[in-house]
């Protein structure tokens, strides 16, 4: 098996194997870097509210119940959570990073409530930045930036649309690139709650 999408298959088969029900799903927000993208001036990304191909009749079953929610606990004692309407999500990708991260990204229709996801199989781990979405230009650059609801902290990343249905996002020299391809909104879901409930999540 091509090594680069062993994460990918490997959360895909977790999924199928532990057949999870629908239910919060916990996360424990994103990382502490900020990462900003290089990628080429000619990105064009595309609207989050575009229609897709993605099948989402048959999500409503397993995903309306569910939300994805990120909490964290200060030093105070008090607790801060976050969380997606799952029945809300109207599209999502996943893919592989050139790091051999699994990467996986979920939004609603108008970026308002949106998710990006990395598992680290071979280590069980993971990383979330689950909050709004906004989208910039910098030099003729479309940039994403995802800010964390619990952390404060913020993702920022080129996308560019390559015209046959897949985006490559560009997270600078640390996390490199990751080409994701549209996926079924309720599997991503599901592959998502298996990620965080049986992986350790990283702040």
């Amino acid at each position: 098996m091509n090594n680069k999408h062993k994460n990918l298959t490997m959360a895909f088969a977790l999924v199928l194997a532990l057949g999870l029900p629908a239910a919060t799903l916990t996360a424990c927000g994103g990382s502490s870097s900020d990462t900003s993208s290089s990628s080429s001036s000619s990105a064009a990304a595309p609207s989050s509210s575009s229609s897709s191909s993605t099948s989402t009749s048959s999500s409503s079953s397993s995903s309306t119940s569910a939300s994805t929610t990120s909490s964290s606990s200060s030093s105070a004692g008090t607790t801060r959570s976050y969380s997606i309407d799952a029945s809300s999500i109207t599209e999502a990708y996943a893919g592989v990073s050139e790091a051999g991260e699994a990467v996986y990204w979920i939004s609603n229709s108008d970026s308002s409530q949106v998710g990006i996801f990395f598992l680290d199989a071979n280590n069980a781990a993971n990383v979330s930045f689950m909050g709004p979405a906004t989208m910039t230009q910098q030099n003729g650059e479309n940039l994403i930036t995802v800010t964390d609801q619990v952390t404060g902290n913020t993702l920022t990343f080129g996308i560019a649309s390559n015209g046959d249905g897949t985006v490559t996002i560009d997270m600078g020299n640390e996390l490199g690139k990751a080409v994701l391809a549209q996926a079924d909104v309720s599997d991503t879901i599901a592959t998502i709650q298996a990620i965080q409930t049986y992986t350790d999540s990283l702040a």
